[in-house]
């Protein structure tokens, strides 16, 4: 992942995604997404959950771990969304324990659209070119279930009016561990 891509990041999605198909593929995969306060220092997490089609030449299966670079507060307001369609273009190719996703997509949302960077790693048999769709969704029972809030909306936990919960502590430790190696 470029240095210079992640150093203005202003927020990080990571979700685990598995894919499955041939010409035509479906995808379901869960994750975290966090973003970058006004003092510098990270939001709490909200968690989120993906579903996806592609469509290419392409075929086999994968398990991904991606990285979606939040490069501006645009990209950070459609993760606010309790709902929002990313659509995208991509290469793959899996083969073992060892394989590369990269993709850069276009998502919207009912608080806007924003451009995101995505990087990753996978594991399995998988080759392919396509375009891809998706929609992500804002865990609201996961984050009801953590915070215990019924009230608490993504746009009060990503833009830092929720404190950080100290059970996310690993969490921070490697991004100030990965940011730090940056500077």
């Amino acid at each position: 992942m470029p240095s210079a891509v992640l150093k203005g990041a202003k927020g990080l999605a990571i979700l685990t995604v598995a894919k499955a198909g041939m010409l035509l593929t479906y995808k379901i995969g869960t994750g975290l997404v966090v973003a970058r306060r006004v003092d510098g220092s990270w939001s709490a997490p909200s968690a989120i959950a993906s579903v996806g089609l592609g469509w290419g030449v392409q075929a086999g299966g994968e398990l991904t771990d991606f990285i979606i670079v939040l490069h501006d507060h645009k990209a950070v307001n459609v993760f606010c969304s309790r709902m929002h369609f990313a659509l995208g273009a991509g290469r793959s190719a899996a083969a073992g324990p060892v394989g590369r996703v990269l993709e850069a997509d276009l998502r919207a949302g009912d608080r806007g659209s924003g451009m995101c960077y995505t990087y990753s790693c996978s594991k399995g048999a998988f080759l392919g070119v396509s375009l891809e769709g998706n929609i992500i969704t804002t865990r609201m029972d996961t984050n009801l279930e953590f915070y215990g809030d019924p009230y608490l909306t993504t746009t009060d936990i990503l833009h830092g009016t929720v404190e950080r919960p100290r059970a996310a502590d690993p969490l921070y430790s490697a991004l100030d561990n990965l940011f730090s190696k940056l500077w």
